[in-house]
């Protein structure tokens, strides 16, 4: 009986991931995923007590998504390489599920004002973390990244400022006319080359 709950439930969370990535949170409700799905309301609350629960439901399977594609290690290289591949990720998800950021977007606002259950969130997030922190201590180690004094600073730094400029550029079309004279993904470049010159050893 659990197991055709679980799969239920994995089934729901996947159509209602599609259904907030196609819309948006906010035009998405409990009854619009039920009748995809082919349930009843009842079945909904049931399952997940609140369109809240499952919001942070499918913002762990999207982190947990683009983390085991996009943010694995290629093959043996330097501490400098995994720190690049590591930034250049966010690139090749902007470009490739750029519908990933628009939802972040809207997530973190419903996150900061109605969102209670974040610790299997926080866990899937930290996945980035770690993955950085290992990319640096093999850098110090082979000598090809400078000497960060506070790591988990400088990783926070400059992820939230990565991942707030591909929200950002995740609105189709150009908020302000200046928009209109670079190329999207050339910014993102941009930032992340700053924040290489400012690790590389060289």
């Amino acid at each position: 009986m659990n197991k055709m709950k679980d799969k239920a439930k994995a089934f729901i969370i996947d159509e209602a991931c599609r259904m907030f990535l196609q819309n948006s949170i906010a035009g998405v409700t409990m009854s619009d995923i039920a009748k995809e799905v082919g349930v009843g309301d009842a079945t909904m609350y049931r399952y997940f007590g609140s369109k809240q629960k499952i919001i942070m439901s499918v913002a762990v399977k999207l982190a947990k998504e683009v983390y085991e594609k996009y943010f694995q290690d290629q093959g043996n290289k330097t501490g400098y390489e995994k720190i690049k591949d590591f930034y250049y990720s966010y690139l090749e998800v902007f470009k490739n599920h750029n519908s990933y950021f628009a939802f972040v977007r809207e997530f973190d606002a419903f996150f900061l004002t109605e969102a209670k259950e974040k610790v299997d969130y926080e866990q899937e997030i930290d996945l980035f973390k770690n993955k950085f922190v290992e990319a640096y201590v093999w850098g110090a180690q082979d000598g090809t990244i400078k000497k960060i004094d506070n790591v988990e600073l400088f990783y926070y730094s400059t992820t939230h400022a990565l991942l707030n400029l591909c929200k950002t550029l995740s609105y189709s079309g150009a908020l302000i006319s200046q928009d209109e004279r670079t190329s999207k993904e050339d910014e993102i470049k941009t930032l992340i080359d700053i924040y290489l010159y400012r690790v590389a050893n060289k």
